[in-house]
């Protein structure tokens, strides 16, 4: 548990974070059995039963307070920490959530976060997804010390490839990946120092004002800040541009054709 408690020292200092959360962190070999443990009621049960598979393969998951209980738990899968800076990545994305929960619990006092579903609550909870992931990534980067050619590398010949499936289509149905994507991209941004070009699949999406806006804000410290902008770019475009013709000249582009050799080791 020392380096678990080391990472989040090391994230609070980072991040300026003073507030003391209620969760607790799990190390175990089956994140389905122990989240299975902290159902309250016969449906949430069946629900993660339900999703058993999902949960055998994952390695970490964040569960969220409901009317029983009030505590956050981050469930991290032993494996992780087979790996120099494994867990790092997996620590720092769940906390950066819970504390942008605990923001949206506070604000729209939502005692039982599990069973909320608020379609009111897609932009904060996508401007979250964006944060938890460059945060981690950035901090995985500068902790790990990865040289910045590989780093690019992983975001031009692993990364882009990855996200083509769900970037270059019916985009509102997929803004998860979105946050997910450009949250990294903005971590290799800022470790590399250097602008990036998004891929070309990004060109037919107008994307361009939400992003910029969530370019703007990902340093902010709390989820909040300037959030009034954000939300009016993210409504924007799901209910208005997404439904328009875009006109792709106007969108910057990027053409990359990967053939690098490299001997660096894989970025997740």
């Amino acid at each position: 548990m020392t380096m678990i408690q080391n990472m989040i020292e090391t994230y609070n200092q980072i991040y300026n974070v003073s507030k003391d959360y209620p969760f607790e962190t799990i190390v175990t070999d089956t994140i389905y059995s122990e989240r299975l443990k902290l159902c309250n009621t016969e449906d949430e049960k069946k629900k993660i039963e339900a999703s058993k598979e999902t949960l055998e393969n994952s390695l970490e998951l964040l569960v969220l307070p409901d009317d029983t209980d009030p505590n956050f738990y981050l469930l991290l899968h032993e494996s992780l920490f087979n790996e120099t800076n494994g867990y790092c990545q997996s620590i720092t994305y769940g906390y950066t959530q819970l504390i942008d929960y605990w923001a949206i619990k506070e604000k729209y006092n939502i005692s039982n976060l599990r069973n909320h579903n608020n379609p009111d609550l897609n932009c904060v909870l996508f401007l979250s997804e964006a944060r938890a992931n460059f945060r981690s990534y950035n901090l995985f980067y500068n902790l790990a010390s990865l040289p910045k050619k590989a780093v690019l590398f992983s975001y031009l010949c692993e990364m882009i490839p990855h996200y083509e499936k769900d970037l270059s289509y019916d985009l509102p149905l997929h803004m998860d990946s979105l946050a997910k994507f450009y949250g990294q991209c903005l971590a290799v941004s800022d470790y590399a120092d250097i602008d990036l070009s998004l891929p070309d699949y990004l060109k037919s999406h107008p994307i361009d004002g939400l992003l910029q806006e969530v370019h703007d804000a990902i340093n902010n410290a709390t989820i909040f800040e300037n959030y009034e902008s954000i939300q009016k770019a993210y409504d924007d475009y799901i209910f208005n541009k997404s439904k328009l013709p875009f006109d792709a000249s106007t969108f910057a582009a990027h053409k990359h054709t990967c053939n690098h050799s490299n001997d660096s080791s894989h970025i997740d």
